[in-house]
């Protein structure tokens, strides 16, 4: 048997398996909470993270690129990214679906287990430093729109138009 078609076969119990490693990189506390129900109401943050990883198995059983994963990735990256994880404990999760494999492949697949995971821990750095970077940008901008503000109302400059505040973003 491949490994896609191992993987296929394992699929319910892997995605389970990774769901409850990413939930438990949270305190103690938040993980409880977060673990409990997938309902996106109720409990956004958990929904959110167990949807992603579905829809990354989903990736690799079939084909992709970087971008799908990229993309794939996307939400729960974006939490993560807003929330007081250092940029390695953001994307510490993907790691954890190394050691499920350890627990479920031979040793015939799991180099080629190895290396897709790493093309998803790439893909989930990628998506990280983009997020902080609009982060970085909005607080930017916030910041130039408070200090103009602050300047017009004592009278030194004229009203600056979105061009202005966006104009760094573009280059």
């Amino acid at each position: 048997m491949d490994l896609k078609q191992i993987l296929k076969k394992n699929k319910g119990a892997i995605v389970k398996e990774w769901f409850r490693a990413t939930i438990d990189t949270y305190p103690a506390q938040s993980a409880k909470i977060l673990g409990k129900d997938s309902n996106r109401f109720d409990n956004p943050v958990g929904a959110a993270t167990h949807e992603t990883i579905e829809d990354v198995f989903d990736l690799i059983l079939g084909d992709f690129n970087q971008e799908m994963l990229e993309k794939a990735l996307d939400p729960v990256i974006r939490i993560r990214a807003v929330q007081a994880f250092s940029a390695s404990e953001a994307v510490s999760f993907v790691f954890a679906l190394k050691e499920i494999g350890e627990k479920i492949l031979d040793d015939s697949v799991i180099k080629k287990f190895d290396k897709l995971v790493d093309k998803i821990a790439l893909a989930s750095f990628n998506r990280l430093m983009k997020c902080k970077e609009d982060i970085f940008l909005l607080k930017a901008t916030e910041s130039k729109r408070r200090i103009h503000r602050a300047f017009e109302r004592a009278g030194l400059v004229a009203e600056l138009t979105e061009e202005d505040l966006l104009g760094s973003k573009k280059s």
